[in-house]
């Protein structure tokens, strides 16, 4: 079997059973396209050696992938020989026979301070005139959409407010569905990586006002969809979409650094961990698999402990 057609039917494999997210199967796509750059399409699938997996690993990491980039990348690689190795289409799979070590660098979740958080939210309400401290109420939201471009104002602060709130994925932001909004239970439907289900809570009375003002909002931008995001045109909110008005409300509120909706679900999972949540209700609400994803903002918490308590300079008051 050609390596070119092996790589298109597992491609085919992975949509139809496996239950990959879209973002997952496109990047299998481009995975799999440069594994056949590399070792080229005329191979076959029982010819490749551990030196067509060695070429292509440095290859990646040639490109300047991190180390935890090229893990991924031949996790897809070694998924692939797995499967055909369980449809007996392989009689040995190479992986068996090669060991790669690939250990990523631990890096610290980049986090919004408390300051520019807050700086952040009083931005996004002064854009439609609210006062910083003023709580949410629909009626008056709905009085402060006069133009198109207020509505965006409304979008960004939205979505601020849930991925601050929720610690969903922008990708999951946008994608959420109309019936997966649950006013009465005050909770939200989310589907996560490998589709996977889960639910995130709208913390209080102010984020459910602010919701109800949004979707009251939403039915006059005649839309054609049940997305629950929209831009001013009624066409569903797109991640770019959403990154570029968190971007512009980080300019917006003065703040020098790169500020990214996923830098908001860092900073979610960052203060309940602080407000003594439980580090397992915390891995389901952010829809971690495993408990060793989210222990990596227990190291945040510590930094930040540690920060506190050096400035408290308690021996200096001995």
């Amino acid at each position: 079997m050609l390596i070119s057609f092996a790589c298109s039917n597992f491609l085919i494999v992975c949509e139809k059973n496996k239950n990959l997210s879209r973002n997952t199967l496109k990047a299998y796509q481009i995975d799999l396209r440069q594994f056949i750059d590399v070792v080229g399409q005329s191979l076959k699938l029982e010819e490749i050696t551990r030196d067509h997996i060695r070429r292509y690993q440095h290859s990646i990491l040639d490109r300047g992938s991190k180390p935890s980039s090229a893990k991924r990348k031949l996790a897809c690689i070694k998924a692939m020989f797995r499967w055909y190795e369980l449809e007996e289409v392989l009689a040995t799979n190479i992986f068996h026979k090669i060991h790669i070590d690939l250990k990523p660098s631990k890096q610290l979740p980049k986090n919004i301070p408390t300051s520019e958080i807050k700086k952040l939210i009083a931005t996004a309400k002064n854009q439609l005139g609210i006062n910083s401290k003023q709580a949410y109420n629909s009626q008056q939201i709905s009085n402060k959409i006069v133009i198109k471009s207020d509505f965006n104002k409304l979008t960004a602060l939205l979505s601020l407010e849930l991925m601050l709130c929720t610690g969903v994925r922008v990708g999951e932001l946008v994608s959420i569905s109309l019936e997966d909004i649950d006013l009465i239970g005050n909770r939200v439907k989310i589907l996560g990586k490998g589709m996977r289900e889960r639910f995130v809570f709208l913390p209080d009375k102010e984020v459910s006002e602010l919701v109800r003002a949004y979707l009251l909002m939403r039915a006059t931008t005649q839309t054609n969809h049940d997305k629950f995001l929209v831009n001013s045109r009624g066409m569903p909110s797109s991640t770019q979409f959403v990154r570029k008005l968190i971007a512009d409300l980080a300019a917006k509120s003065l703040i020098m650094r790169k500020i990214t909706p996923h830098m908001c679900r860092h900073s979610a999972a960052c203060e309940l961990l602080e407000a003594g949540i439980d580090i397992r209700h915390v891995q389901r609400l952010l829809g971690h698999q495993s408990i060793s994803t989210t222990e990596i903002y227990t190291h945040v918490s510590d930094r930040r402990l540690q920060d506190r308590i050096t400035a408290a300079n308690v021996r200096g008051r001995f």
